[in-house]
C-alpha cells in the first residue's frame, strides 16, 4: 500500500503528467466555452429569425389559403412610408387618355368607402371634366419624405398606420402648367381581404392644398 501511495506521489509530481493534466484541462475548458458560444448563437438566431407564423383557412369550395393576421404590422416603418407615396403619387399622376385607366387601377388599393368619399372630392370640383377638356397631364412627387404620425391596433384589431407628407401636384397641358402644393395625410390599415394581395389598403385620404 506504501509503495502505490509513493507511485502515486511521484506521478502527480512528475513535470510531464502535470503538463498532459493542464493541456487535457484547456482543452475541455475550451470545449465548453466553444459549446456555449455556439448554444448562445443559435439562441440569438432563433430569437431574430424567429418562424413566420402562417394561419390556414379553407374558402366556400373548401380550398385553402392563408389566412393574413392583421393585428400585427408585419411591414416595416420604410414599408409602409413607401407605399404610401407609391399610392398616392400614383393616383395623381393621370392624362386626359387614360385617366379612367389609371383610375381603375389606383382604386384596388383603397377601400370601398374611402375610395367614394376621395372620388367624390376630386370630381365634384370639376377635375375629371377639366383634365378631358383642356387634354391636361397631371404629375404628382413628394416634397420631402414621408412620416408617420401615429400607428397602432384600431378597436376592430386591425394594426394601422398614419401617414403623411407634402405633395408637389403639376398640372400641364400645351398651353402652359401650375403646380399646387398638397399636404397628404392618408390612413393605411392592415387586411386579409384577398383583393389587396399586398396586404395593405388605404381607408382614408385627404390632400388640402397649402399655399408656400
Amino acid at each position: 500500500m506504501r509503495n502505490f501511495d509513493a507511485a502515486v506521489r511521484r506521478r502527480l509530481l512528475d513535470p510531464e503528467f502535470l503538463q498532459a493534466i493542464i493541456k487535457w484541462g484547456f482543452l475541455a475548458f475550451a470545449g465548453v466555452v466553444s459549446l456555449c458560444m455556439a448554444l448562445g448563437v443559435a439562441l440569438i438566431v432563433t430569437i431574430t429569425h424567429a418562424p413566420h407564423v402562417r394561419y390556414i383557412a379553407n374558402d366556400l369550395w373548401g380550398r385553402p389559403h392563408e389566412l393574413i393576421v392583421t393585428d400585427k404590422p408585419y411591414f416595416t416603418s420604410a414599408q409602409v412610408m413607401n407605399w404610401a407615396v407609391q399610392k398616392v403619387t400614383g393616383l395623381y399622376t393621370i392624362d386626359f387618355v387614360h385617366w379612367a385607366q389609371e383610375l381603375n387601377s389606383a382604386e384596388q388599393s383603397f377601400a370601398v368607402p374611402a375610395w367614394n368619399e376621395w372620388a367624390r372630392s376630386f370630381q365634384e370640383p370639376g377635375n375629371i371634366d377639366f383634365i378631358k377638356n383642356k387634354r391636361v397631364f397631371t404629375t404628382a412627387v413628394p416634397k420631402s419624405a414621408p412620416s408617420i404620425v401615429s400607428e397602432g391596433p384600431t378597436a376592430n384589431g386591425d394594426y394601422e398606420w398614419h401617414v403623411t407628407f407634402p405633395m408637389y401636384l403639376k398640372w400641364e397641358n400645351e398651353s402652359g402648367s401650375r403646380t399646387d402644393l398638397l399636404s397628404v395625410n392618408v390612413t393605411i390599415k392592415r387586411t386579409n381581404d384577398p383583393l389587396h394581395a399586398e396586404g395593405l389598403e388605404i381607408t382614408e385620404l385627404n390632400t388640402p392644398r397649402l399655399s408656400e
